[in-house]
Formats: C-alpha cells, structure tokens, sequence
C-alpha cells in the first residue's frame, strides 16, 4: 500500500507538466545521447590510476582490492531475459491452449505480489496509446498486426498490436551500502566525485536484481499462456512516472515516496495480458525539488539544475524536450566519469532516509500536503 500522503492524479498528467505537440518519441538522431571522446576516456584512466593504485595497495577502506572484488562479484549480473522473454517460459500442455483468464485488476495484483516475491518493491501498469507512445523510442521497433513478435532483416522489432499493456517495476538500492560511494577524502582526484566501489557494490547489484526480477516476470507471464516482449524504450524515467512508481527529480531520476532516488531502474515489459493502468502520482516530491537543491549543490560539476524554478529549456542536445522539469547536463557528468563514477546526485537525496526515523516520515508527509512546500 502505498502511504496516505500519496494522492493519485489522472491518467498521463503527472506533476511534471507535458506539452504534448513537444514531447515526441526519443529521437536518437536529435538527441544523441553525448559520447565520451578519445582523450577524455584516456584522461580519466590517467586521472583514477593512482587512485585506485594507492587504495590497492594501502589497503585503504573504502577502495581497497577486496571492496573492488565484493563490488564486481555482484554487479551488473544477468541473465537478462531476451527481447520476447526466456525461451523457458509457455503454457504448459496440460493447459490444452487456454491462458490463464481473470480480470485486468487482478492480474495487475497478481504480477504485483509476484514482483515482490522475485525481489521488487514497486509495480505498476501502462495502456499503450497516442499519449504513451511518445515515451518510447522513434524508430527500432513498430507496433502491427502481426500474432507474434519477429526481428526483421533491418533489426527492426515488430511488436503485436495486441500487447498493449505494459508492466512496470523497479527494485530497491541499499540505502546504507549506497553511502559507501562517498568520501571526504583529500587525495581524491575529484574531491566527493568519484565513487568508491564498497559503495557501487549497491549500484551494480540493484542492476543485477532488477534483471533477475525482470527474467522471472517475464518467464511468469509467458507460463501463464501471454506474450512478452521488452524493446523499444531508452527514456525508462518516464514510465515510472507515468505508471505511478514516482514523479520526476531535479537529477532526472525517478524519485519514490518510500524510497526517495535509490531504485534501479525502471524496467519493463510489453505484453497481451489485460492489465489495469496506474495512475501518475503526487507524493510532494518534484515540488520539494524546487527548495532543495541538495543534488545540484553537492553535484561536483555543476551538471545539475540550482535554480529554483523547472524550466522547458533544455540543457542541451542530449535532453528530450517537451516537459517543464530540471535537465542533466550529460556532458560535464559524462566528461568527469559519471554517472557511474559518482554517487553523489542519487545518493544525497533527503527522501532515501530510512523510514525508521520518526522525524522522515514527518518531513514525507508535511511536503507532501503543506502548501509551503508545493
């Protein structure tokens, strides 16, 4: 259940505002995403050399080999499930061709106890329509008539029709391990900006359980007798957002009522299974955003909004345009390593606390329904 301060909005209106003539499918074309150039990947590795030599070395805590090792062992781990989903998940022959059958609502709720089961903490649903469609991808992939999923010669995705639900979910980053990624330390190259890897461990295992989650949700959905397919979306912000799971950030995560920035990420899947949309949600977060600047002022490039108001202006090629929000710089993240160099945005978010402590339920609660805040 969600907590009572969180209020739910209508379908494809949520707290960031849309201009929808704008915000078109994601364009690679006229918003490639920035590239690290030659000399910039050969300055950082010249940069983070001695660093990581001296942690080895020293055996500093932090950064030595050991917590280089315990952060590899767990990150970015597979399997990912393949684009129309595991090869190992149909109808048994005993169901002599009948899928399973319940109502949308139910089969939402089913997936959603699910998920939890597989190690998710949030789901929700999408109905692909001219609205939705403009979260996805340009070109790559096309709906049509056909009664399964193929790849043509041009690498082409050719999605049915019919699979016109999309299931939404993410998993929980480790609050406290997450910590780990940052260090006042002198020596350090970029002073807080550079993430240590006893703390990247919980960046790269959270990425490792979503596609664990998304593997078993996906081979679930097929063994029930429906289709699967996941292409076709970079932008995966916005299907949190638009699914409920959260609202917008001024870092460009998607930041949750119980869980603030730390989940990975938001993944997905096309199916044919009638599921039940979820709406948008207003939690009080985006407008928090406007008084906090936390990330933007710990950002150690200044790649991150400090302005109070969101704007449409966009911070350059790279960014969609088309919603009134706070836009990354990719460039001067990209340029000093990030984002998977630095830890601080994602990691300094008031809204990660733990919920034990009295005073951050209070202070999710009072954003969420004092007009001072929003």
């Amino acid at each position: 259940l969600r907590p009572w301060w969180v209020k739910e909005r209508e379908h494809e209106d949520p707290t960031v505002e849309i201009d929808w003539p704008t915000f078109k499918p994601y364009d690679r074309t006229k918003n490639p995403f920035y590239t690290k150039p030659a000399e910039v990947v050969a300055a950082l590795a010249a940069r983070d050399k001695p660093y990581k030599e001296e942690g080895y070395a020293k055996k500093i805590p932090g950064r030595s080999l050991r917590d280089q090792a315990f952060s590899n062992g767990s990150s970015f781990n597979g399997p990912d499930a393949p684009w129309d989903g595991p090869a190992n998940g149909a109808l048994p022959a005993e169901a002599k061709g009948v899928a399973w059958q319940d109502s949308p609502e139910n089969n939402l709720q089913m997936m959603r106890a699910a998920i939890h089961a597989y190690g998710g903490v949030l789901t929700g649903a999408l109905a692909v329509d001219d609205k939705v469609r403009n979260i996805f991808d340009a070109s790559g992939f096309v709906f049509d008539s056909s009664e399964k999923g193929t790849q043509d010669a041009k690498k082409v995705y050719h999605i049915p029709e019919k699979c016109k639900y999309i299931l939404t979910f993410a998993v929980k980053q480790n609050y406290l391990q997450s910590t780990y990624q940052i260090s006042a330390d002198a020596s350090s190259p970029t002073g807080l900006g550079v993430s240590l890897p006893l703390g990247a461990q919980a960046v790269g295992q959270a990425y490792s359980n979503s596609s664990f989650v998304g593997y078993s949700a996906m081979r679930m959905v097929k063994t029930l007798g429906w289709q699967t397919y996941k292409t076709g979306v970079t932008a995966n912000v916005a299907l949190g957002v638009f699914s409920g799971l959260g609202e917008s950030a001024r870092n460009s995560h998607l930041n949750t009522p119980r869980y603030g920035l730390l989940v990975r990420y938001t993944n997905y899947f096309f199916t044919d299974m009638p599921l039940a949309p979820t709406p948008p949600i207003d939690a009080g977060m985006f407008s928090f955003c406007a008084n906090c600047r936390r990330c933007g002022e710990f950002c150690p490039t200044s790649s991150l909004s400090k302005q109070n108001d969101p704007t449409w202006d966009t911070a350059g090629t790279w960014n969609r345009p088309g919603f009134k929000g706070y836009f990354m710089d990719w460039k001067g993240c990209i340029d000093n390593g990030g984002p998977g160099a630095c830890g601080i945005c994602h990691t300094n978010c008031p809204f990660n606390h733990a919920a034990e402590g009295i005073i951050h339920p209070l202070v999710r609660s009072t954003a969420a329904v004092t007009p001072l805040f929003n």
